[in-house]
């Protein structure tokens, strides 16, 4: 069951203009599609849904987006306008872990990790990190082995830990980690430093299953001590949100003869049923 997982983030009205500010940023970035609600974007091959849900969440550093830059002059420039209006968590910088990197939410929220490198040494340009820190903390490695189990396409790339001398108290657990799930890159991080920031609805990833049997598997899976939600979200066991979506929800989205029957229906479900679905827009 090869998957395709999308990134979704939350926008309060802002939608539209965070897709404008990020293509204007990416110089091969694209607007795929666009509704009064939902804006989905393409940059270097990762798509990524931007959802005007309302002032309810917000994307925080819980989860960011690492960017690869390969010119200094595309650094800067995306470093520049990302970080208008927004908030900086690490200055653009030597590090030695990087020439240059930079930690910056932009003016919406989104949090961003810019490189300069080569994209060859990920994989793909854009690469969600989930960020384990408070309760979290000691998560990441229990993170692995379960999205391990839950999908069957899984291969991980490194795994970097702290080492006893230069954080006694961390040692052992992991400073950087990179794993592929059903081709889609994902990096994952976990400190003791304190942050006001955990994960939530602000950043979720949307799986597209075919099938109902597909629907099913990856529900189970991912509410298996965690906790569900509406209209096909749930909250893993470490509080990472995902939404189990039909792919022929997009279709029956897009038919203005349907959508609002198919709307009414999914405003009612936990976990979506696709046979349901289909028997309300036939009403």
């Amino acid at each position: 069951m090869k998957k395709q997982i999308t990134p979704c983030l939350w926008y309060n009205n802002q939608a539209k203009e965070a897709a404008a500010l990020y293509y204007s940023v990416f110089a091969d970035a694209k607007i795929t599609a666009q509704s009064p609600i939902v804006t989905e974007i393409e940059i270097s091959g990762q798509k990524m849904i931007l959802l005007d849900g309302g002032p309810m969440y917000q994307p925080n550093a819980s989860i960011s987006f690492y960017c690869i830059c390969t010119t200094p002059e595309e650094l800067d420039n995306a470093w520049n306008a990302l970080s208008n209006g927004g908030t900086v968590m690490m200055p653009l910088d030597k590090y030695p872990w990087g020439e240059r990197y930079g930690w910056v939410n932009d003016k919406f929220g989104v949090s961003w990790q810019l490189a300069l490198g080569k994209i060859s040494d990920v994989g793909q340009k854009i690469t969600p990190c989930l960020f384990f820190t408070g309760t979290g903390y000691g998560q990441a490695g229990q993170a692995i082995a379960h999205y391990s189990d839950v999908f069957e396409n899984v291969t991980i790339d490194g795994i970097l830990r702290y080492g006893q001398d230069e954080a006694p108290e961390q040692e052992g657990k992991i400073k950087h980690a990179q794993i592929a799930l059903d081709g889609q890159k994902f990096m994952l991080m976990e400190s003791t430093a304190a942050h006001d920031f955990t994960f939530s609805e602000g950043v979720s990833f949307t799986v597209y299953c075919e099938t109902q049997q597909e629907i099913d598997y990856y529900w189970e899976k991912f509410t298996e001590s965690g906790q569900e939600s509406m209209c096909g979200w749930l909250k893993d066991k470490f509080g990472v949100s995902w939404q189990i979506i039909p792919t022929m929800l997009g279709t029956i989205m897009s038919d203005p003869a349907k959508a609002g029957k198919a709307a009414k229906a999914f405003m009612s479900m936990r976990k979506l049923n696709i046979a349901q679905l289909i028997e309300a827009t036939v009403r």
